[in-house]
């Protein structure tokens, strides 16, 4: 992998809420709470527990729309829409959500 691949695929994602302290607190337990969430949707995925996995992304894409982390949100509109469908390429963006998850930052951009 490239260095400007890498650092594109490493860069931080910030919340539109990260300049204000009045949401600094409740920004910075939904990024430590985000990769377990993003884990729980793989293993459920893997499991072959669609409904369940339905069921955290449409959680899931609220509450980042919420907290401000708008790629989040969309990407995991996108995977709930490929478990609804049935697409094969399911695992690899909830791969790619997983991965968006881990980058998300609470320090003020």
């Amino acid at each position: 992998m490239t260095l400007l691949r890498r650092l594109m695929t490493d860069t931080p994602i910030f919340s539109n809420l990260a300049n204000d302290p009045d949401f600094h607190d409740l920004v910075s337990a939904f990024v430590i709470d985000l990769p377990i969430r993003s884990g729980t949707i793989i293993q459920a995925i893997r499991g072959g527990s669609f409904e369940d996995a339905a069921e955290l992304l449409h959680q899931l894409k609220g509450a980042s729309g919420i907290y401000g982390f708008h790629p989040i949100h969309l990407l995991a509109k996108e995977v709930e829409s490929l478990i609804r469908s049935g697409d094969p390429n399911l695992e690899e963006k909830a791969t790619e959500l997983d991965r968006l998850c881990h980058r998300a930052s609470a320090k003020p951009n």
